[in-house]
């Protein structure tokens, strides 16, 4: 499992995503129902979070701050979409079942 890990790290470093990390599903088990890991993937034991850090000029710009945050949004969510689905793909070298889920 470790050379997983580690390849999904190398995946997210040559994609550009800063954020990773791998936690116990069972942590998020108090989470609201329809969120919680068992809710998408039954038997589910890891998470794994990925993030890009947004430029708060995004976030903060005056004017046609709509038109800006959803391009900025649709160039991220593509990136993080196409990682999450290699990522996933990975995770299943193990014999496991992996979900990615979006959003």
């Amino acid at each position: 499992m470790d050379a997983v890990v580690e390849a999904i790290r190398v995946l997210c470093e040559q994609n550009g995503i800063p954020v990773f990390g791998i936690g116990d599903a069972s942590l998020l088990e108090a989470a609201p129902e329809g969120y919680r890991p068992s809710d998408n993937l039954p038997g589910a034991k890891s998470v794994v979070c990925l993030g890009i850090p947004v430029p708060k000029g995004v976030l903060w710009q005056n004017g046609r701050s709509n038109a800006v945050y959803g391009r900025t949004a649709n160039i991220y969510y593509r990136k993080m979409d196409t990682v999450l689905l290699q990522a996933a793909c990975l995770l299943e070298t193990t014999g496991s079942s992996a979900l990615p889920v979006f959003g």
